[in-house]
């Protein structure tokens, strides 16, 4: 017998979001095979696009040897970082502009280093692209970067911080001489004053309030 749900009460599916088992739509699709993601959508003449990349944390790209990648099977166009850089400038230094109220109220000191759109000079992070490679299919854009050569001269890494900020570490970014590239400061009140017109001090000669 189906009990009745008594006046005023309002039933689960009126009820809040939270706590409450939804009816998913998408369920069936995905799990009769018919769900469908960016990568199986086919467009005519699409190409595959890899990137090569760097290996060590930090170090200068002697050279980038895109030969036997460029004559392999279904390799359409392969390009290196340092060619990529005499075409496209780097992205600009500063993309995010801050509020005129916020830079002329708050001492600050900000260094906006260009990013490449590929490295070209040296690599700063494991991984960081130096070469892409587009071909027909993924597996064979996949097999051409495998023949890229990258030869790297290793610079010391940057792992710490703290030890970034040391006389003597080794520095990112040449041209600003230092790896510190942001700082701000901001002051709120006069606590000096506040301290002096306090009713009431927790200051007992010692120094410590």
């Amino acid at each position: 017998m189906k009990q009745e749900q008594s006046s005023g009460q309002s039933s689960e599916a009126d009820g809040p979001y939270v706590g409450r088992s939804m009816l998913r739509r998408e369920d069936r699709r995905l799990l009769t095979g018919r769900g469908q993601f960016v990568d199986d959508l086919k467009v005519p003449n699409e190409l595959h696009a890899v990137f090569v990349r760097g290996q060590l944390a930090h170090a200068r790209i002697r050279s980038v040897d895109l030969t036997r990648a460029r004559q392999a099977p279904g390799v359409v166009f392969a390009i290196s970082g340092d060619e990529l850089f005499k075409i496209l400038p780097p992205v600009p230094d500063t993309q995010l502009s801050l509020p005129r109220k916020w830079t002329t109220q708050v001492q600050h000191t900000f260094l906006n280093p260009q990013q490449p759109l590929l490295a070209h000079d040296k690599v700063r992070h494991v991984g960081e692209a130096v070469a892409v490679i587009l071909a027909e299919s993924r597996y064979l854009a996949e097999d051409a970067a495998a023949l890229v050569t990258v030869d790297l001269d290793p610079l010391p890494a940057i792992v710490d911080p703290e030890a970034g900020l040391a006389p003597g570490a080794a520095v990112l970014h040449d041209k600003y001489g230092t790896n510190l590239i942001g700082e701000f400061r901001i002051t709120k009140g006069d606590i000096e004053t506040a301290l002096k017109n306090a009713p009431h001090s927790g200051d007992d000669g010692s120094g410590a309030v």
